[in-house]
């Protein structure tokens, strides 16, 4: 009697082979930084390369992508330029790749200069989280206080949206 063709032996070898892809999934995630580590000029995945946010702003969404980070292994990276070029969607994938932003975070950059904001989802996302559900976001929940100049309330404004995609939408 062929052992593959018994009940138990597929159930055992189907947990193994799960096991494994947990395994192997966790042996592939970015290495994120500890709350006191900065990567680059990232510290926690913030960079406000020109100086518009507030320091308390800062401080809450470093705090948020430590929670979003242990708590579903996730992050959101937020940067602010005066880039001021036509294509800021290469810069943000540039950016994103610099900040060492993995397949299921987001990456949201604004130019200042440019009067212009982009935000793109990670690879591992673009079948649950369209380009459309990131310009729908992005103006939804950045639009008016990107307008006022309040960039801060911006970038809170749409992390936390996200954040609240991630939990009723994402398991990480």
């Amino acid at each position: 009697m062929n052992p593959f063709k018994r009940t138990g032996v597929a159930v055992l070898l189907t947990a193994v082979m799960i096991i494994a892809a947990v395994g192997i999934g966790l042996a592939r995630r970015p290495n994120r930084p500890t709350p006191d580590m900065q990567a680059g000029d990232f510290s926690w995945y913030v960079s406000d390369q020109v100086g518009v946010l507030t320091q308390a702003g800062i401080r809450q969404l470093q705090k948020n992508n430590q929670d979003l980070d242990s708590s579903m292994g996730v992050v959101i990276g937020c940067i602010t330029c005066n880039y001021g070029k036509d294509d800021l969607y290469n810069y943000a994938m540039d950016q994103a790749e610099a900040m060492g932003l993995g397949a299921n975070d987001f990456v949201v950059v604004l130019d200042i200069s440019g009067e212009n904001y982009w935000l793109i989802q990670g690879s591992g996302l673009v079948d649950v989280f369209t380009d459309d559900d990131c310009s729908s976001y992005a103006w939804e929940y950045m639009e008016q206080p990107f307008a006022q100049g309040d960039y801060t309330q911006a970038l809170l404004s749409l992390t936390d949206a996200l954040t609240q995609w991630y939990q009723t939408h994402y398991l990480g």
